[in-house]
């Protein structure tokens, strides 16, 4: 590839410090990032629906409808996100916060739902884990705004859980405590996932340069093999003047036609005949007399 990576530096967060490096990385891992969140945004949103299983079984008759409206809100939203990620044919810019903006869907409908059906605060908690691990490890984003998905969905699921689920204080400040590890383990964990990603990613383009250079260099070869298959074969030279006939007809000085078809310069002199022949006089007057001994 022509682009240079030499300023392809990797950041505390495992991305590139360079945008416009961090930037090509994207476009050529779109696919597989676009892939990936779609298949996590779509099974969420199905995970979200078919829990509407356990309201018809729990809830009274009177939020029956508030809990389905809130899924199906929070379902029609996920999938909207989902299908508009997968429809873009090429990183866009938006991708980030539309990812950000779907989780933070999930986690306030999560947080309607245990008000609405006054769940236990540890349900609460366990789906604050669970969804802090996808996010780290499945959603592919941004180091800052899956920091950011991840602390509202922890530290509100807590909130949620001491003002309207009456989470006693002390289980209050473990869940806190708790979520400051967890959330340096999903920052570990995605920091050595985009260094891996990115890492690859260097790696293999250093090979296509690599190709590319070997696939010049080839080229170049079999030019001036070539060159010397044609200086080769029969090459027609006149038997009076020494030009050489190329291969459209026209009659060349044989320096010019050697030039043009190697590495090859000519500098003129003269051979000892020729010097005798023209200068012969000249070169005898400059002889120092034959001795006689």
């Amino acid at each position: 590839m022509s682009q240079s990576y030499k300023d392809a530096s990797i950041s505390f967060s495992g991305e590139f410090v360079s945008r416009a490096v961090e930037k090509r990385y994207l476009q050529f891992s779109w696919n597989d990032i676009r892939k990936g969140t779609h298949l996590t945004l779509l099974v969420i949103a199905f995970m979200g629906f078919s829990f509407f299983i356990v309201d018809l079984i729990s809830a009274d008759k009177a939020s029956i409808l508030r809990l389905l409206g809130v899924r199906l809100g929070a379902v029609a939203l996920i999938v909207a996100g989902a299908e508009y990620i997968r429809r873009q044919t090429a990183y866009f810019e938006a991708y980030p916060f539309i990812v950000v903006g779907v989780q933070v869907v999930i986690a306030v409908s999560i947080f309607m739902l245990a008000v609405e059906r006054h769940m236990p605060a540890i349900y609460v908690g366990v789906d604050a884990i669970l969804f802090t691990l996808v996010y780290y490890q499945f959603l592919t984003n941004r180091l800052d705004c899956t920091v950011f998905a991840c602390l509202f969905m922890g530290f509100g699921s807590v909130v949620v859980g001491y003002f309207y689920l009456r989470l006693p204080l002390a289980e209050f400040i473990g869940a806190f405590l708790f979520l400051i590890p967890l959330n340096f383990l999903g920052v570990a964990m995605l920091r050595a996932i985009n260094r891996t990603r990115r890492g690859a990613y260097l790696a293999l383009m250093a090979s296509q340069r690599d190709n590319q250079e070997k696939e010049q260099l080839i080229g170049r070869l079999h030019g001036a093999l070539g060159d010397v298959k044609t200086l080769e074969g029969l090459i027609p030279i006149c038997a009076k003047c020494h030009k050489i006939r190329d291969d459209k007809g026209f009659w060349e000085r044989i320096e010019k036609y050697i030039q043009d078809r190697t590495e090859a310069h000519f500098s003129h002199s003269l051979c000892p005949d020729c010097a005798k022949g023209l200068y012969g006089n000249l070169l005898n007057e400059g002889k120092p007399p034959a001795s006689n001994r």
